[in-house]
């Protein structure tokens, strides 16, 4: 029997991953939320089993959050920005999520979490302003998922939600961390949109054949269909005769996409995923 997918609502990949985090923190009764937050701040807060969680919150008029996690007597707020790039995060955008929560709380703590397997050199930038600004990594957090239930002896509601998030998390956390290496290769500004390709890519063909780190292939096994390519930048090809939009006649039945910026994947991302389908074989 199928399990059900709970977290895949939402469009965006890095949104999904933060929406596990989110509906464990909301859903995954008292105990899950403590444990799970100390495990995203490093220590203890008080209130932490009964927290105030929202996804996707604007703070006031300035940027907007992927989970807001706030005391219910506003002792202390943590807001969460997710990531599923290497590297990739800007010390002015942390800033400004940090002053913005300033409001939110008496003590405020930023938290990005993402693929960096140590605290980045933006994450140390931002925290030398002044603001409680901290990295955690999708391992540790995938790590957690997977020891929970039986360290923290779930059953019930709360053990339904916390194998429902490994079920998520545990594979996906497996294919995130074969791009570390390939992703080092773009530059830092479309690194997001190589995740986002890859993973919608990974949907409908899972575990691709990368190549001495420099095209990743899809299929894994038999002709390709579908590559992205990291020689002078990004650039996504696609075995399609008529090209999408963005796209260029590339040649021998191929068409091809410079991804200069993340705008470039999302307009065509649609078309993408729609040929994608069209072209590679059907999972079973």
């Amino acid at each position: 029997m199928p399990v059900p997918r709970l977290f895949e609502a939402a469009s965006e990949t890095a949104e999904q991953w933060a929406h596990v985090v989110g509906s464990l923190l909301a859903v995954g009764g008292p105990r899950t939320a403590s444990a799970l937050l100390h495990e995203i701040v490093g220590e203890d807060l008080p209130g932490s089993d009964q927290p105030y969680v929202r996804e996707r919150r604007r703070l006031g008029d300035g940027p907007e959050v992927d989970v807001l996690v706030r005391d219910r007597d506003r002792r202390w707020a943590v807001a969460i920005v997710a990531g599923l790039a290497f590297d990739a995060l800007d010390a002015g955008a942390l800033t400004a999520v940090a002053e913005a929560l300033a409001d939110q709380g008496e003590r405020t703590i930023t938290v990005a979490l993402t693929p960096d397997r140590r605290p980045s050199d933006a994450v140390a930038e931002a925290a030398a302003g002044g603001h409680d600004v901290r990295q955690r990594s999708w391992l540790r957090v995938r790590d957690w998922v997977q020891e929970r239930p039986e360290r923290g002896r779930a059953e019930g509601a709360e053990m339904l939600v916390l194998r429902e998030a490994e079920y998520f998390l545990t594979p996906r956390v497996a294919e995130l961390y074969r791009l570390e290496g390939p992703m080092k290769l773009v530059p830092a500004g479309v690194r997001a949109a190589l995740a986002e390709a890859f993973f919608d890519l990974n949907e409908l063909a899972p575990a691709p054949r990368i190549d001495r780190d420099r095209r990743i292939a899809f299929p894994r096994s038999g002709d390709p269909k579908v590559e992205i390519v990291l020689e002078d930048g990004l650039s996504l090809r696609i075995a399609a005769d008529q090209p999408g939009p963005g796209f260029t006649d590339a040649g021998e039945g191929w068409a091809s996409l410079a991804v200069a910026d993340p705008s470039d994947y999302l307009a065509a991302r649609s078309w993408v995923r729609a040929a994608a389908r069209d072209l590679l074989p059907a999972r079973l």
